[in-house]
């Protein structure tokens, strides 16, 4: 006959089981909550990569010279409503200084009509735009007006593909992109990064003056090459031809608005407007990036952009704060 267990065994046995068991949950749920953080923030880091690339890529097609760090309050609205207090260089923005310029602002080259379009009878693709200039064809017509010759270059083709993407935008040109000045040219300068006196009065900031913004007034496309008559949108006797140009058809700006209730900023790309026109950031069309971003940053070291950014998500929290990721990306 077997002994049966007593009350105090059974009793032992039950409280050692239910500490087992206690250890057990909580090991399982650590392991969870482990893996529930690991990857969320794999998600966020994703997330931020995307980010920085898409900054990044819009960022590479830029005129240098033109790129500026915009003050303005982005915790009060005054960012997103374009109340902006001052403006400078990017190359003069310094770590002490950086978190009072917010908004990232810049021209963009026109990259789709300098890659052009197929031409079937030619059998190859024809581009826009090459960006030479033929010094010895170019004559001065005085008070900042140039009559330039530009080799393998079909303004045409601008012409007509810059009508139907500014269309597709929503933005009226009136009939013609280089007549309304919603496509410019800006020669390269000296050093290739976009002539430039200051940049306060060479591109159209803020109503400021666009000495280094040249209007196409008339263009003759042969059969290599465009011949134009252009001048500076205002005049300051001081401009010169370089033997490089751009086609600039819209600046550009990262904008941080700010989200009250989540207390961080949604990130927002404005695009689709024309300084040089008396235009802000505020008149371009407006389109999100990313949320929740709690920090962004750049900076310009030789002209090197390091654009810095970080970015949360609130649902996920380790411990009492939420999960943040931050990262930075150089822009040539």
């Amino acid at each position: 006959m077997k002994k049966a267990f007593t009350l105090i065994e059974i009793l032992v046995v039950l409280i050692i089981v239910g500490i087992l068991a206690t250890i057990t949950t909580q090991i399982i749920y650590k392991v969870y909550q482990n893996y529930y953080i690991s990857r969320a923030l794999n998600k966020l880091s994703f997330k931020t990569d995307i980010v920085l690339n898409m900054i990044a890529s819009k960022m590479t097609q830029r005129v240098p010279n033109s790129t500026i760090a915009v003050e303005c309050n982005a915790t009060n609205g005054g960012c997103a409503n374009g109340n902006v207090l001052s403006y400078k260089s990017v190359s003069l923005v310094t770590p002490a200084d950086a978190y009072k310029y917010p908004v990232l602002e810049w021209l963009a080259k026109d990259v789709y009509s300098k890659r052009g379009i197929y031409d079937d009878a030619k059998g190859y693709i024809v581009p826009g735009w090459a960006g030479f200039v033929d010094l010895i064809n170019t004559v001065d017509l005085g008070n900042d007006e140039y009559n330039i010759s530009m080799p393998f270059s079909n303004f045409n083709i601008v012409e007509n593909m810059d009508s139907n993407w500014t269309a597709q935008w929503g933005v009226s040109t009136g009939g013609s992109v280089f007549a309304g000045k919603y496509e410019v040219l800006i020669f390269s300068g000296a050093d290739d990064r976009g002539d430039f006196s200051e940049v306060n009065s060479s591109y159209g900031y803020y109503n400021g003056p666009a000495q280094n913004v040249f209007q196409v007034k008339s263009f003759k496309v042969d059969e290599n090459k465009t011949v134009a008559d252009v001048k500076a949108i205002s005049t300051s006797n001081s401009t010169m031809v370089f033997e490089g140009f751009y086609l600039v058809n819209s600046a550009m700006a990262i904008v941080p608005v700010y989200n009250p209730d989540t207390k961080d900023f949604n990130l927002t790309l404005r695009q689709n407007y024309y300084p040089w026109n008396s235009e802000t950031y505020v008149n371009g069309n407006s389109t999100l990036i990313s949320t929740h971003v709690t920090q962004f940053r750049f900076r310009e070291q030789n002209g090197i952009m390091r654009i810095y950014i970080c970015i949360s998500d609130p649902k996920v929290k380790a411990g009492d704060e939420k999960i943040t990721i931050c990262k930075e990306k150089v822009v040539f």
